[in-house]
């Protein structure tokens, strides 16, 4: 009995230590400057890696390498600050009635940093390409494209375009392909003979990466195929695959016709969004453009109203929000380019305001009472 009394004091006493090493409030005082680091780095890094890039960089990361040293990422230091203030909340706050208003206002940072860990984990990001008269509902990802195998337009196979490497191979009923070139972004010129017997688009053009765009959505991922049909040779041969392009080979195999096409992971919407008018609005005597405006309409089942999004102005319907990011132009057609965010923890911000504002004033009104006194 003793023995084992003295087993538990031991384990109390080292995870006391550690409780109160967390709570100490050194561990705030050094990750508060390295968060601010990490805001200032992530705004001024827009401008070269673009929003999204710098986002999932900085302030979604774990790990944040800085040349060949790991440091912790804005998701890392905002969950090392939520466990250090939790403690201190949990097990060191001064638990009296005359402390209320203290305790309120260390709640309301809590709730606020968890808030963020929410954000960071759930949040999620793309964009829509909406032409001027047409009404869609689903949104692209800036990331993740998928391979899909389709019949009749049904999907009935996909391969993530990410996990995708040179010389792999994807077997489909009796069609064998291999992967011969990928590039995240490609721009197309004249084939130079490096492929023998080339098929569909392939006989007029040929694929070669090139940079990155800063706006994700105007990146083309592509992929040059080889394929062998071991019940149709007339097929065997070189393809070309490439995203937004509506010419994807077709194959007719024992399972039936079969298309191939590589496309952005789509997200449908439980609503439409159209575009009745885009403006560009430019500075004086430039042709810069000082804003962009978007007349929409959104259309939720027999629900039909307009709305207007703006550099400055987005929409929030049905937790997701709608930015203005860019725009594009083919002929007459005006085109708008809308981020759509879709984020759970968007309420907490309200709420630990709220929650701060009581704690700040419950202990106004009871230090203002214990001086009467």
């Amino acid at each position: 009995m003793n023995f084992t009394s003295e087993i538990w004091g031991k384990i109390w006493a080292k995870t006391n230590r550690i409780g109160l090493f967390f709570a100490k409030p050194h561990i705030l005082f050094y990750l508060l400057p390295w968060l601010m680091f990490l805001t200032v780095m992530g705004t001024i890094s827009q401008k070269d890696i673009g929003l999204y890039d710098a986002v999932e960089k900085y302030f979604s990361s774990i790990v944040l390498w800085i040349g060949p040293v790991p440091t912790p990422g804005g998701l890392a230091t905002i969950g090392i600050l939520f466990v250090s203030l939790l403690i201190k909340f949990v097990f060191y706050s001064p638990w009296s009635l005359k402390k209320t208003g203290i305790i309120l206002t260390h709640l309301g940072v809590l709730t606020l940093l968890l808030g963020g860990i929410v954000t960071a984990l759930s949040n999620k990001e793309g964009f829509m390409i909406i032409p001027e008269g047409r009404n869609i509902s689903t949104y692209s990802d800036y990331y993740n494209r998928t391979l899909y195998f389709k019949t009749d337009g049904e999907t009935i196979k996909t391969v993530s375009f990410d996990n995708l490497q040179v010389r792999d191979q994807i077997n489909y009923d009796a069609l064998e392909i291999k992967i011969i070139q990928k590039c995240d972004n490609c721009a197309a010129k004249a084939p130079d003979g490096t492929y023998e017997n080339l098929q569909g688009l392939a006989q007029n053009m040929m694929l070669y990466g090139v940079k990155s765009e800063i706006q994700k959505e105007a990146n083309f991922s592509g992929l040059t195929i080889r394929v062998a049909d071991q019940k149709n040779p007339d097929h065997d041969g070189v393809y070309i695959i490439m995203e937004d392009i509506q010419k994807n080979p077709i194959f007719k195999t024992p399972k039936g016709s079969v298309e191939i096409s590589l496309d952005r992971q789509k997200t449908e919407l439980p609503f439409a969004i159209g575009l009745k008018d885009f403006q560009k609005i430019d500075y004086s005597g430039t042709r810069k453009a000082r804003e962009y405006k978007s007349e929409i309409i959104v259309l939720d089942n027999k629900n039909v109203w307009p709305a207007t999004i703006s550099m400055n102005k987005p929409l929030r319907y049905r937790g997701y929000s709608f930015y203005q990011s860019s725009f594009d132009q083919t002929g007459e057609n005006e085109i708008t380019v809308l981020n759509v965010v879709k984020n759970e923890g968007r309420y907490f911000p309200y709420i630990s305001t709220l929650i701060i504002f009581l704690g700040l004033l419950t202990h106004i009104i009871i230090h203002l009472k214990s001086k009467d006194r």
